[in-house]
């Protein structure tokens, strides 16, 4: 892993078998990030991918093991109970060249990951939505 800040934001490379939730937990908690922006690219592998279906308010959730392209992976970063709360949302190749995405609850570098992070200067949390079943994003404890 290798984490350096920029004057544009933060660049980060995960190496082959980091977790990438967990390692991009550990890097906001030790360098104080509260709310900002990431994207990203690179391989992971062990990936589970949700599509959210809103009048049931649940996730279908499919893994995805195998290798696979991260053609794209975009996000934010806000605080959920006290703590940091990264969500993502990812579109990934597979060796046939078809692609595949959906919110990313987790996955592992397959081979690396190459992110950007735009730290923000603003308050941001998760608090509860009951019309979408989420907890969704909120500034300034604005509702």
């Amino acid at each position: 892993m290798q984490v350096q800040k920029g004057e544009k934001g933060w660049s980060v490379r995960l190496d082959i078998d980091e977790p990438l939730f967990g390692s991009l937990e550990k890097i906001a908690f030790e360098n104080n990030w509260k709310s900002g922006f990431i994207w990203g690219l690179g391989a992971l592998k062990n990936c589970e991918l949700g599509f959210y279906h809103l009048h049931q308010k649940t996730y279908d959730r499919k893994m995805f093991k195998d290798e696979a392209e991260l053609l794209a992976l975009t996000g934010n970063l806000a605080m959920l109970e006290g703590k940091p709360f990264f969500h993502l949302h990812a579109v990934l190749g597979g060796s046939d060249f078809k692609c595949f995405g959906g919110h990313l609850f987790m996955a592992d570098v397959a081979v690396t990951c190459e992110l950007f992070f735009s730290e923000q200067n603003i308050p941001a949390s998760r608090v509860d939505n009951p019309i979408i079943g989420l907890k969704h994003l909120d500034f300034c404890g604005i509702k």
